[in-house]
């Protein structure tokens, strides 16, 4: 085989690696691991803690948000989805929870925990390397992005 062949026969293989590689890449992004597996527009039961008081409690009935108690319907429902879009947030990285470590991530305890019907989200400290923010759901640590975190310090009229 000439020198010429064989060249040609190594970019080729050199093009198809890397278009496989290319192709690999753009579709394990579109499985991107969110931090639940719930499906917001199915959660019917949020409640909120801040430190270990309760500040929020909510009930959906027939597709319309109500506090509790009192049973008021709940006026700021862009609110609402923001807590409901906790669900779904992507996981950019996550790691097995060591209750010894809990403290070190602001997580023990945790500044605010968020109830989406049973699944527990506890929200720690930000990781000052990458300014992304620790969850805890279950056994598991999250970072995830910090653009919604603010909203669970605002607490709307009942």
């Amino acid at each position: 085989m000439s020198p010429v062949v064989r060249a040609n026969w190594l970019l080729t293989g050199l093009i198809l690696l890397l278009a496989s590689w290319a192709w690999l890449d753009q579709h394990e992004t579109a499985f991107v691991r969110t931090v639940t597996a719930l499906n917001p527009a199915k959660i019917i039961h949020v409640q909120l803690w801040k430190e270990k008081e309760p500040v929020a409690e909510l009930v959906r009935e027939n597709g319309q948000w109500h506090w509790r108690p009192g049973g008021k319907a709940v006026e700021e429902r862009e609110w609402v989805n923001k807590l409901l879009h906790f669900a779904e947030l992507p996981s950019l990285h996550r790691f097995p929870a060591d209750e010894a470590r809990l403290v070190e991530f602001g997580l023990k305890p945790p500044r605010y925990r968020l109830q989406l019907d049973d699944q527990h989200l506890e929200f720690g400290s930000l990781d000052p390397a990458s300014g992304l923010r620790y969850l805890r759901v279950g056994d598991t640590i999250h970072l995830i992005t910090d653009s919604y975190t603010h909203e669970l310090s605002r607490i709307p009229d009942a």
